[in-house]
């Protein structure tokens, strides 16, 4: 039976296991599962890294074949420049300025602004926002190719934007940088018919300029149908899709659509982006800061890489703020940690405890059962020897009542022949009746062979079990009478151990009844001292 304290020991262990095990699930929502594919997304980051340097390479690898005319090097040349226009700007430069040169050597103006557009992009992604204004400033928009009106307005939105961006609206460059923008992104959807997807993408930021959020936002749903996920393209509508759905207070949508982005940049190997940079604060404001550290580091690991001295500076301000919150979330759950372990310790010893108590609970249950069986076997054979003496008690009861009643019938009658044989004086007669040995041998034989019936109604197995401790060639005959031999075992086994009681009742000197035991101890198959052992573990099978 368990004792009290183990089963207070128990109820403490149970109680903390159930503490420990009841942790609250967070739901798993849509953003959830996105957030997840970006992790894996940030993880396969340098595969995809692998994939635009082969492209790229492929680029390069063309320029080197001879036979290319200026037009085709130029179109090359230019294609690379795209390619890292997103990706990694200071390499970008020597193929931009390639380019210049053969615009000028082919005297071909349009080559020539197509190029100063494009490196003026380049300089404003990276920050060298004066470079790159002053290159637009250059460019004579009354003679700019009509193809490449687009392109222009697209460059000066792309500057005003980074510069907004960088000062912020709440001051007076940032409005005098919002009205600038406004006019260009007139300009730019302007120059685009409606079945172009540029066209939507900037009549988005012209709604979105003029805070007319929910045309915005439809028609930047119009743009991103033209773009495919994991495309630049993609990256940029869903970052834009991202800002109108957090002005129109739909935080999830916000949230999702900045995942779309950020993984569409990672897919693109884009290195200048917003969308992983206002993730990292999304998370940060739901406390995942786990998340929002991870986030923060990529979109800095970005930046550096890709040269953006002002997306740095942007992050620089936010880094600090996460990197603290991370740390000490990493100090809680370090603290929770210790004392988990430390509880955990606690519940191990207590387990161990346990352990020992139940098994000297066991091993004293173990001891008693072993007892306890060792004394049923006990009481068995007890009980067992008990019914064999009961059953000998009452078989010789009956046996020593029935001669006394037949020798009181003997004694009657010889008592009336004795006086009968007084009376008419026949002494003669009475002295030979006294000393007639044969009927004193009927008697004896009489009385044996009534002690071989009731012995053998007892122990009706004796005989055959004795043969078993002899040799085969000296063994008993099975009847319903003993010999000398076997009366004297069968006297033992009724627990008459005494010679001289066997003797007075056999009618046998003491060392006739040695001989005959000795007679049957040699015939024996076990030791000598141990036969009589032997004989008295044969058992009464009838107890009827």
């Amino acid at each position: 039976m368990i004792s009290p304290f183990l089963k207070s020991i128990f109820s403490f262990f149970i109680l903390a296991s159930v503490l420990l095990s009841c942790k609250k699930e967070n739901k798993v929502n849509a953003n959830e599962i996105l957030l997840r594919q970006l992790d894996k997304t940030i993880r396969e980051k340098k595969s995809f890294e692998i994939k635009k340097k082969r492209k790229i390479n492929h680029l390069k690898s063309k320029i080197n074949i001879g036979g290319n005319s200026d037009s085709i090097n130029f179109q090359l040349n230019y294609l690379i420049v795209e390619e890292y226009l997103g990706y990694q700007c200071d390499s970008a430069y020597s193929y931009s300025y390639a380019n210049e040169e053969l615009a000028l050597k082919n005297k071909n103006d349009s080559w020539l602004y197509q190029t100063l557009i494009q490196r003026s992009v380049l300089l404003s992604t990276s920050g060298l926002f004066l470079e790159s204004e002053n290159i637009l400033n250059k460019i004579d928009q009354k003679n700019l190719p009509l193809p490449l009106r687009f392109s222009y307005n697209s460059a000066y939105e792309c500057l005003y934007s980074n510069l907004l961006d960088y000062t912020g609206e709440e001051n007076l460059y940032g409005k005098i940088y919002k009205k600038k923008l406004a006019d260009y992104y007139e300009s730019a959807y302007t120059s685009l018919k409606p079945n172009d997807p540029f066209y939507y993408l900037f009549l988005s930021h012209k709604n979105r300029i003029n805070d007319d959020w929910e045309s915005a936002n439809n028609n930047i749903d119009k743009f991103l149908q033209t773009t495919k996920a994991g495309t630049r393209l993609h990256a940029i509508g869903s970052y834009c899709k991202a800002v109108i759905e957090a002005r129109l207070g739909n935080i999830d949508s916000q949230e999702k659509f900045l995942i779309y982005s950020a993984i569409s940049d990672l897919q693109s190997s884009t290195k200048e982006n917003r969308s992983m940079q206002e993730l990292a604060s999304v998370e940060y404001k739901k406390d995942d800061t786990e998340r929002a550290y991870n986030y923060i580091q990529s979109a800095l690991e970005d930046a550096n890489f890709y040269n953006a001295r002002f997306r740095s500076i942007q992050i620089s301000k936010v880094q600090p703020i996460i990197e603290n919150s991370y740390l000490l979330t990493i100090n809680s759950q370090n603290t929770k940690l210790r004392w988990s372990v430390f509880l955990i310790s606690f519940l191990l010893l207590g387990l161990i405890v346990t352990t020992y108590f139940i098994y000297r609970q066991l091993k004293i249950i173990a001891k008693s059962r072993n007892e306890l069986s060792l004394l049923n076997t006990d009481l068995k054979a007890t009980n067992a020897k008990l019914d064999e003496a009961n059953h000998v008690k009452e078989e010789y009861v009956a046996f020593f009542i029935n001669q006394c009643s037949i020798y009181l019938k003997k004694f009657e009658k010889y008592k009336n022949l004795i006086a009968k044989r007084l009376s008419v004086g026949q002494i003669d007669k009475l002295t030979e009746m006294v000393n007639n040995k044969n009927s004193v041998e009927l008697d004896l034989n009489d009385l044996y062979i009534s002690f071989d019936k009731a012995f053998l109604r007892i122990y009706p197995n004796f005989v055959t079990e004795v043969n078993k401790l002899i040799k085969k060639d000296s063994q008993y005959e099975v009847t319903d009478v003993l010999n000398t031999e076997l009366r004297i075992y069968a006297l033992i086994r009724l627990g008459i151990n005494d010679a001289a009681q066997i003797s007075d009742f056999l009618r046998y000197s003491l060392r006739t009844i040695y001989n005959y035991k000795s007679k049957v101890k040699a015939k024996s198959v076990i030791e000598n001292d141990d036969f009589e052992a032997k004989i008295m573990e044969i058992g009464s099978i009838n107890t009827q």
